[in-house]
């Protein structure tokens, strides 16, 4: 029976499509609303970082400036995370053969 495995699974084939799938043009909404949402947090984490982090300064607090820097670095990374999401798993899925 296990020598029988590797010859059923060699015949798998997948061609990833979203034609005639019920719904394809919500659910690419709902990811591009995803994305938009994304951005918002990001940019929202940089300015919040840049203000914890200027006040924090003035302030003294040198372990609320790490936080704010933190908080704008966070959302830097954020930002770059959902710009390339798209473009990383459309070459990672390239790369395997698809």
């Amino acid at each position: 029976m296990p020598s029988l495995l590797p010859g059923v699974l060699a015949q798998v084939d997948a061609n990833p499509t979203s034609q005639g799938l019920p719904g394809a043009q919500l659910l690419q909404q709902m990811i591009d609303w995803l994305s938009q949402v994304a951005l918002w947090g990001s940019l929202a984490s940089i300015l919040l970082g840049a203000a914890i982090y200027g006040l924090a300064q003035q302030s003294g607090n040198y372990a609320g400036g790490y936080r704010g820097k933190q908080l704008a670095l966070a959302g830097v990374i954020g930002a770059c995370l959902a710009g390339v999401a798209p473009t990383a798993i459309n070459m990672f899925f390239q790369a395997a053969g698809g």
